[in-house]
Protein backbone atom coordinates (compact mmCIF):
# COMPACT_ATOMS: atom_id res chain seq x y z
CA UNK A 1 0.00 0.00 0.00
CA UNK A 2 1.38 3.52 -1.16
CA UNK A 3 4.67 4.17 -3.32
CA UNK A 4 6.01 6.71 -4.87
CA UNK A 5 2.52 7.77 -6.57
CA UNK A 6 0.55 6.97 -3.68
CA UNK A 7 1.55 8.09 -0.62
CA UNK A 8 -0.45 11.20 -0.77
CA UNK A 9 -2.90 10.84 2.04
CA UNK A 10 -0.97 9.15 4.63
CA UNK A 11 0.04 11.62 6.83
CA UNK A 12 -4.03 12.56 7.08
CA UNK A 13 -4.61 8.73 7.26
CA UNK A 14 -2.56 9.07 10.92
CA UNK A 15 -2.98 11.41 11.97
CA UNK A 16 -6.60 10.60 14.23
CA UNK A 17 -6.66 7.01 16.23
CA UNK A 18 -10.25 7.39 14.34
CA UNK A 19 -8.53 7.55 11.16
CA UNK A 20 -5.58 5.19 11.86
CA UNK A 21 -8.23 2.48 13.28
CA UNK A 22 -10.28 2.31 9.84
CA UNK A 23 -7.27 2.14 8.00
CA UNK A 24 -6.24 -0.46 9.84
CA UNK A 25 -9.61 -1.93 9.09
CA UNK A 26 -9.77 -1.30 5.81
CA UNK A 27 -6.02 -3.40 5.19
CA UNK A 28 -7.60 -6.19 6.94
CA UNK A 29 -10.44 -6.72 4.70
CA UNK A 30 -8.72 -6.02 1.66
CA UNK A 31 -6.38 -9.46 2.96
CA UNK A 32 -9.02 -11.09 3.96
CA UNK A 33 -10.73 -10.80 0.18
CA UNK A 34 -7.57 -11.72 -1.61
CA UNK A 35 -6.17 -14.00 0.68
CA UNK A 36 -3.18 -12.50 0.92
CA UNK A 37 -0.20 -12.83 3.43
CA UNK A 38 -0.46 -9.09 4.97
CA UNK A 39 -0.12 -5.69 4.71
CA UNK A 40 3.37 -4.00 3.37
CA UNK A 41 3.65 -0.26 4.11
CA UNK A 42 5.11 2.01 1.85
CA UNK A 43 4.67 5.38 2.87
CA UNK A 44 6.80 7.73 0.67
CA UNK A 45 7.73 9.65 3.09
CA UNK A 46 7.02 10.60 6.60
CA UNK A 47 7.55 14.27 7.59
CA UNK A 48 9.30 15.32 4.27
CA UNK A 49 10.29 14.21 0.62
CA UNK A 50 8.54 11.80 -1.91
CA UNK A 51 6.44 13.14 -5.10
CA UNK A 52 4.89 16.51 -5.22
CA UNK A 53 1.78 16.84 -3.44
CA UNK A 54 2.07 14.57 -0.18
CA UNK A 55 0.90 16.32 2.56
CA UNK A 56 3.69 16.36 5.20
CA UNK A 57 3.10 17.13 8.82
CA UNK A 58 6.12 17.26 11.63
CA UNK A 59 4.25 15.01 14.08
CA UNK A 60 4.09 12.31 10.96
CA UNK A 61 7.39 10.88 12.75
CA UNK A 62 5.49 9.35 15.50
CA UNK A 63 2.32 8.83 13.74
CA UNK A 64 3.52 6.18 11.52
CA UNK A 65 4.62 4.29 14.76
CA UNK A 66 1.37 5.08 15.49
CA UNK A 67 -0.23 3.84 12.37
CA UNK A 68 1.70 0.21 12.26
CA UNK A 69 0.64 -0.36 15.90
CA UNK A 70 -3.00 0.05 14.88
CA UNK A 71 -2.68 -2.13 11.86
CA UNK A 72 -0.42 -4.56 14.00
CA UNK A 73 -3.05 -4.80 16.65
CA UNK A 74 -5.97 -5.23 13.86
CA UNK A 75 -4.16 -8.34 12.37
CA UNK A 76 -3.15 -9.87 16.05
CA UNK A 77 -6.72 -9.88 16.48
CA UNK A 78 -7.72 -11.81 13.28
CA UNK A 79 -4.75 -13.79 14.12
CA UNK A 80 -6.28 -14.93 17.37
CA UNK A 81 -9.57 -15.63 15.65
CA UNK A 82 -8.82 -17.17 12.53
CA UNK A 83 -5.44 -19.38 13.55
CA UNK A 84 -3.61 -17.62 10.45
CA UNK A 85 -0.26 -15.31 10.76
CA UNK A 86 -0.58 -11.90 9.59
CA UNK A 87 2.78 -10.44 7.96
CA UNK A 88 3.36 -6.58 8.45
CA UNK A 89 6.07 -5.16 6.80
CA UNK A 90 7.07 -1.73 5.71
CA UNK A 91 9.58 -0.33 2.38
CA UNK A 92 12.42 2.02 4.30
CA UNK A 93 14.43 4.14 2.22
CA UNK A 94 18.33 3.37 2.71
CA UNK A 95 19.50 7.07 3.49
CA UNK A 96 19.81 8.98 7.02
CA UNK A 97 17.60 11.46 6.25
CA UNK A 98 14.56 9.14 6.52
CA UNK A 99 15.62 7.23 9.85
CA UNK A 100 15.56 11.13 11.37
CA UNK A 101 11.69 11.53 10.28
CA UNK A 102 10.70 7.89 11.98
CA UNK A 103 11.27 6.05 14.92
CA UNK A 104 13.68 2.91 13.57
CA UNK A 105 13.65 0.91 16.92
CA UNK A 106 9.78 1.51 17.83
CA UNK A 107 9.03 0.76 13.73
CA UNK A 108 11.16 -2.76 13.80
CA UNK A 109 9.32 -3.82 17.06
CA UNK A 110 6.10 -3.94 15.49
CA UNK A 111 6.95 -5.28 12.44
CA UNK A 112 8.17 -8.17 10.58
CA UNK A 113 10.44 -7.07 7.81
CA UNK A 114 11.92 -3.92 6.71
CA UNK A 115 12.25 -4.00 2.83
CA UNK A 116 15.07 -1.20 2.29
CA UNK A 117 14.98 0.28 -0.89
CA UNK A 118 18.79 0.32 -1.24
CA UNK A 119 18.30 1.76 -5.10
CA UNK A 120 17.73 5.31 -6.52
CA UNK A 121 21.07 6.71 -4.55
CA UNK A 122 21.25 8.66 -8.04
CA UNK A 123 18.56 9.19 -11.07
CA UNK A 124 16.99 11.97 -13.15
CA UNK A 125 16.49 13.98 -10.56
CA UNK A 126 20.42 14.39 -9.91
CA UNK A 127 22.76 17.18 -10.72
CA UNK A 128 25.10 14.47 -12.21
CA UNK A 129 25.46 11.07 -13.32
CA UNK A 130 26.28 8.49 -10.59
CA UNK A 131 25.97 5.19 -9.67
CA UNK A 132 22.41 3.94 -9.19
CA UNK A 133 23.39 1.89 -6.13
CA UNK A 134 26.60 1.66 -5.29
CA UNK A 135 27.85 -1.15 -2.76
CA UNK A 136 30.04 1.11 -1.32
CA UNK A 137 31.01 4.84 -0.69
CA UNK A 138 33.26 6.10 -3.77
CA UNK A 139 36.30 8.66 -2.54
CA UNK A 140 35.80 12.04 -4.25
CA UNK A 141 32.03 11.25 -4.72
CA UNK A 142 30.10 14.13 -3.98
CA UNK A 143 27.58 12.03 -2.35
CA UNK A 144 28.40 9.22 -0.09
CA UNK A 145 25.48 7.07 0.17
CA UNK A 146 25.85 3.51 -0.33
CA UNK A 147 23.91 0.13 0.17
CA UNK A 148 26.65 -0.73 2.57
CA UNK A 149 25.73 2.95 4.54
CA UNK A 150 22.34 2.49 4.14
CA UNK A 151 22.57 -1.23 5.73
CA UNK A 152 24.92 0.18 8.88
CA UNK A 153 22.59 3.20 9.23
CA UNK A 154 19.64 1.29 10.20
CA UNK A 155 21.75 -0.97 11.75
CA UNK A 156 23.10 1.76 14.33
CA UNK A 157 19.77 2.69 14.98
CA UNK A 158 19.01 -0.48 16.77
CA UNK A 159 16.96 -2.50 14.11
CA UNK A 160 17.84 -6.09 14.21
CA UNK A 161 19.23 -7.03 11.99
CA UNK A 162 17.34 -10.23 11.37
CA UNK A 163 14.47 -7.99 10.51
CA UNK A 164 16.01 -6.19 7.48
CA UNK A 165 15.68 -7.51 3.62
CA UNK A 166 18.17 -6.39 0.96
CA UNK A 167 16.40 -4.71 -1.94
CA UNK A 168 18.24 -4.52 -5.02
CA UNK A 169 17.37 -3.14 -8.65
CA UNK A 170 17.27 -5.11 -11.54
CA UNK A 171 17.58 -1.90 -13.88
CA UNK A 172 19.51 1.13 -14.04
CA UNK A 173 19.83 4.42 -15.38
CA UNK A 174 20.43 5.78 -18.49
CA UNK A 175 22.24 9.50 -18.52
CA UNK A 176 22.74 11.03 -21.66
CA UNK A 177 24.46 13.87 -22.77
CA UNK A 178 27.11 13.59 -20.24
CA UNK A 179 30.57 15.00 -20.51
CA UNK A 180 33.96 12.81 -21.86
CA UNK A 181 36.38 13.87 -18.36
CA UNK A 182 35.89 10.16 -15.99
CA UNK A 183 33.91 8.48 -18.53
CA UNK A 184 30.60 10.49 -17.77
CA UNK A 185 30.94 9.57 -14.35
CA UNK A 186 30.26 13.04 -11.94
CA UNK A 187 29.06 14.49 -15.35
CA UNK A 188 26.27 17.10 -15.76
CA UNK A 189 23.69 15.48 -18.53
CA UNK A 190 20.91 16.87 -20.50
CA UNK A 191 18.13 13.89 -19.58
CA UNK A 192 18.22 10.26 -17.66
CA UNK A 193 15.63 7.69 -18.34
CA UNK A 194 15.48 4.21 -16.24
CA UNK A 195 16.35 1.19 -18.08
CA UNK A 196 15.28 -2.50 -17.66
CA UNK A 197 18.29 -5.18 -17.32
CA UNK A 198 16.59 -6.99 -20.12
CA UNK A 199 16.76 -4.43 -22.35
CA UNK A 200 20.24 -3.84 -21.40
CA UNK A 201 21.45 -6.92 -21.66
CA UNK A 202 19.77 -7.46 -25.01
CA UNK A 203 20.26 -3.95 -26.24
CA UNK A 204 23.07 -2.15 -25.04
CA UNK A 205 25.74 -4.30 -23.66
CA UNK A 206 26.15 -5.32 -27.20
CA UNK A 207 25.71 -1.97 -28.87
CA UNK A 208 28.85 -0.71 -30.87
CA UNK A 209 30.15 2.36 -29.15
CA UNK A 210 30.20 1.13 -25.73
CA UNK A 211 33.11 0.01 -22.89
CA UNK A 212 32.25 -1.87 -20.14
CA UNK A 213 33.44 -0.94 -17.27
CA UNK A 214 33.42 -1.73 -13.18
CA UNK A 215 34.24 0.73 -10.66
CA UNK A 216 36.80 -0.50 -8.21
CA UNK A 217 35.29 1.21 -5.23
CA UNK A 218 31.44 1.26 -5.70
CA UNK A 219 31.97 -2.63 -6.92
CA UNK A 220 29.02 -1.98 -9.47
CA UNK A 221 29.44 -1.88 -13.31
CA UNK A 222 28.31 1.14 -16.01
CA UNK A 223 28.97 1.40 -19.51
CA UNK A 224 30.64 4.59 -21.46
CA UNK A 225 30.16 5.92 -24.90
CA UNK A 226 27.63 7.43 -27.10
CA UNK A 227 27.57 10.05 -24.72
CA UNK A 228 26.09 8.42 -22.36
CA UNK A 229 26.87 7.24 -18.79
CA UNK A 230 24.45 3.98 -17.97
CA UNK A 231 24.60 2.65 -14.39
CA UNK A 232 23.28 -0.60 -13.82
CA UNK A 233 23.48 -4.05 -11.79
CA UNK A 234 24.63 -7.33 -13.37
CA UNK A 235 25.23 -10.89 -11.50
CA UNK A 236 28.99 -10.11 -10.34
CA UNK A 237 27.23 -6.97 -8.52
CA UNK A 238 24.04 -8.66 -7.33
CA UNK A 239 26.43 -11.49 -6.04
CA UNK A 240 28.37 -9.16 -4.04
CA UNK A 241 25.43 -7.21 -2.76
CA UNK A 242 23.41 -10.64 -1.59
CA UNK A 243 27.08 -11.33 0.29
CA UNK A 244 27.21 -8.25 2.11
CA UNK A 245 23.95 -9.09 3.14
CA UNK A 246 24.69 -12.34 4.65
CA UNK A 247 27.83 -11.02 6.58
CA UNK A 248 25.66 -8.04 8.30
CA UNK A 249 23.05 -11.14 9.42
CA UNK A 250 19.95 -9.84 7.38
Amino acid sequence: VGGWDESTWFSDVASSPAQRETFARSCLDLIREHGLDGVDLDWEYPVSGGAAGVIHRPQDRENFTRLLQAIRKTLDSQSRRDGRDYVLSIAGAAGSGYLNCIEPRAVAEIVDHVFLMAYDFHGPWSAQADFNAPLRPVSGGRYQGSVEGGIDGWLSRGVPAEKLVLGMPLYGYIFQGVGRAQDGLYSAFESAVSVSWDKLKSGYLRQPGYRQLRHREAEVPYLAGNGRFISYDDEISIAAKAELARSRGL
